[in-house]
């Protein structure tokens, strides 16, 4: 959800292209370590091939310390997360993470578009979208107690005006990924972010995080929708994280209080990434046999 500062992708990509390219025909450029860098396993070692993309849930934030991600001008997360996790089952090779925190639906289509050989030959691939369309990290300010009432209900109005135009946008990038691998594609879901069980907390009041919960879920039907033809699988993380949101006695959502600004804020914590998403994406590896 952190947006970085802005992409330049038509020169990042094109590097991106260009470099995957000479990767597919066997020659490797002398920039391409810090374009397309594989995974520390070995190929032949395993036989799923896992190219990772999407957003900064799918980049790791929360998890770790700072640092560039495979995208230029991108961060992530040195954190162990569901995607690390992935990539250390016995048959699958990490060949590509190319996500990058702060992207949108529009700019990972453009990646898609750039990384286009490594996904030709891809048995599986994950991502996050979505969340950076709606900037759900100024929907929570404005809501909070650092905000004001009028700020939060335009920005609840705005973000609810917005959900059917990032549903729309997340379709056309799952459509342009779908066309271009064969890999079995999962579409992960966003937590809720707070849990209200416990009233108002100094961040927020129980009443904003249930409007701004509400909206999450919203957020969450788009994308669930968006996957409709094609053939990627959303794959829900609600309920795995309901009673771990910022407010509860164990939050597996990361939120610095003494610098509203960092980054990894609103992000799941390491225990988030490890007992939140990772066994809901293990779960549908092995409905697909794609693992035991």
């Amino acid at each position: 959800m952190a947006r970085t500062k802005k992409i330049r992708f038509l020169t990042i990509l094109g590097t991106l292209a260009a470099a995957g390219a000479m990767l597919v025909s066997g020659i490797a450029p002398a920039s391409a370590a810090s374009t397309v860098t594989p995974s520390a396993h070995t190929s032949h070692d395993k036989s799923i091939n896992y190219v990772n993309l999407g957003d900064s849930y799918s980049a790791g934030f929360g998890s770790g310390t700072l640092a560039p991600a495979t995208i230029p001008n991108c961060l992530r997360g040195t954190g162990p997360t569901h995607v690390s996790k992935i990539d250390a089952l016995k048959n699958i090779t990490l060949s590509l993470d190319a996500s990058c925190a702060g992207a949108t639906t529009k700019d990972i289509a453009e990646i898609v578009g750039a990384i286009k050989p490594q996904l030709a030959t891809a048995d599986l691939v994950t991502l996050t979208l979505g969340a950076n369309d709606l900037d759900t990290r100024g929907l929570v300010m404005a809501c909070s107690t650092l905000g004001s009432d009028a700020a939060c209900n335009r920005a609840l109005i705005a973000g609810i005006m917005a959900i059917p135009a990032v549903g729309a946008s997340a379709n056309k990038t799952l459509r342009a990924l779908d066309a271009a691998t064969p890999g079995k594609i999962l579409v992960l879901g966003y937590p809720r972010l707070f849990s209200t069980t416990n009233g108002n907390q100094p961040l927020i009041t129980a009443k904003r995080a249930k409007q701004l919960n509400a909206l999450d879920d919203m957020l969450n039907l788009a994308i669930r929708r968006a996957t409709v033809r094609t053939s990627a699988r959303f794959i829900p993380v609600t309920g795995a994280f309901l009673r771990h949101g910022l407010g509860s006695v164990a939050p597996w959502i990361y939120f610095n209080a003494v610098n509203v600004t960092d980054p990894f804020n609103l992000h799941p914590t390491p225990t988030g990434y490890l007992e939140g998403y990772y066994p809901a994406v293990k779960r549908q590896l092995r409905h697909l046999r794609i693992i035991r």
